[in-house]
């Protein structure tokens, strides 16, 4: 057995030589052994020899050189040129609106260009860096970020009642907490319960700091992932029982807030009737009402338009500015740019063969599109949760950088593409010392 894991092993050793990614060996490898394994067993099955077996089991796999140089040429690692080339114009778009909304005001774009080029930056590392990491370090991972941003928050100057950095750097949340999702779906129905468990450590480490609805939008993003994750059988349970049992204590939670917290309630009665409290909670509502009622489809509307009307024009209301200067063909253009990356991206998440690489393209994706409808919604007057930025569009430092984060994490996982098992990520993570069988295993390649 010994001699024929060392055939095996000279064999995988010859054609990773030839294959220049090094990061795609460890999935390679795995791949090699399992087919040749199987080619094995079916020759033992035929009456060859175990050695005999493993000989032609080799044999037919071929030249180990040419096997590895026509790998070579099929695993490279991907860019994903589509997604760049939307996120460019997406950017440049940006800039020339907030131009537009400025007035050209120097000082604001020259900061804007300066967030772009560090949004760059920071996409091109995030998509050099193996994401698999988030799944084989889920829980350090994890806990790790809630400390990050627990001491951002204690030092951080406060806006309206949250940590105005905050709220930026939990747009990251959904894509780390994939990680626990990931490690815990061979768990059946206690890894459900433990994806609670750890939604709820993060509650109560981050609601001090945040606004309810803030907590809300990322805990809905969450919950949406494990959703899918059911939905799918990633976590082998009845998919109705798993549901129940994830929405049922949610539903229970969220009644029991919204009638013990009144100003909760109000906030979301005037979001769907700003009427209700014209010159309270509905002023702002009822003003962007306004103005879109007397835009046009093509220039300019009527009545006049300033940021002392809706203040925050190139951070919270450039839609609503852009509506009424140009027309709700300016609305159509920008939604029309961001759909186009937004659908491109959902269509490559969806190509994903391995279940770490769906769940963290999709959580990426999803936090993007998210703040997109809440910052329209909020642009055409539904106020029920204040923006956070128009991804590559607004003005904004942490927004902008995070969210091209987000997109290099996508480039990252539709690089490896296909090549990412499931499998092999669980296998990889092993420890040095296991008891297995009453038996002490010391594994010297971990």
């Amino acid at each position: 057995m010994l001699q024929s894991n060392n055939k095996i092993n000279e064999y995988i050793d010859s054609v990773c030589g030839q294959i220049r990614w090094k990061k795609s060996h460890i999935y390679i490898a795995k791949e090699l052994e399992n087919h040749i394994i199987d080619q094995k067993n079916a020759f033992v099955s035929e009456g060859l020899g175990e050695d005999a077996a493993m000989e032609k089991a080799i044999i037919e796999m071929g030249d180990p050189i040419g096997v590895g140089s026509e790998l070579d040429r099929v695993h490279k690692p991907k860019i994903e040129w589509s997604i760049i080339w939307i996120t460019g114009i997406a950017l440049i778009l940006g800039l020339v609106i907030q131009f537009i909304v400025t007035k050209g005001t120097g000082s604001i774009i020259a900061r804007s260009i300066a967030y772009s080029i560090l949004g760059i930056a920071v996409m091109i590392i995030a998509y050099l860096t193996d994401y698999t990491t988030i799944g084989k370090n889920s829980k350090i991972l994890f806990f790790g970020f809630l400390v990050i941003v627990l001491g951002i928050s204690l030092f951080s100057p406060r806006y309206h009642g949250q940590v105005f950095y905050t709220k930026f750097v939990l747009l990251l949340y959904p894509t780390i907490y994939t990680g626990i999702i990931y490690s815990m779906r061979n768990n059946g129905y206690l890894g459900l319960v433990l994806c609670g468990v750890f939604m709820a450590i993060s509650y109560i480490v981050l609601l001090p700091f945040v606004m309810y609805s803030t907590y809300a939008l990322y805990s809905l993003l969450s919950l949406i992932l494990i959703t899918i994750s059911i939905i799918k059988g990633w976590f082998n349970v009845d998919k109705i029982r798993g549901l129940l049992l994830i929405y049922v204590p949610i539903a229970i939670a969220v009644i029991m807030t919204l009638l013990n917290n009144t100003y909760l309630l109000s906030r979301l009665t005037n979001a769907f009737n700003p009427l209700l409290d014209p010159t309270g909670a509905g002023f702002m509502s009822n003003l962007a009402r306004q103005i879109l009622y007397n835009s046009n489809f093509f220039g300019e509307g009527a009545g006049s338009f300033s940021g002392t009307m809706l203040p925050g024009i190139n951070t919270d209301f450039i839609l609503t500015y852009l509506i009424h200067r140009f027309g709700w063909i300016s609305l159509i253009v920008v939604i029309a740019v961001l759909a186009l990356l937004i659908i491109r991206s959902f269509k490559l998440c969806l190509k994903q063969s391995s279940i770490l690489g769906s769940l963290v393209s999709l959580s990426a994706v999803l936090t993007i599109s998210a703040q997109i409808i809440i910052y329209v919604g909020y642009n055409l007057s539904f106020h029920l949760i204040a923006p956070l930025t128009l991804p590559l569009i607004s003005y904004g430092g942490v927004g902008t950088i995070i969210n091209m984060l987000l997109i290099g994490i996508m480039l990252s996982v539709f690089k490896w593409e296909n090549l990412v098992n499931d499998n092999v990520l669980v296998s990889s993570d092993k420890r040095f010392l296991t008891f297995n069988d009453g038996k002490l295993i010391i594994d010297f390649k971990s």
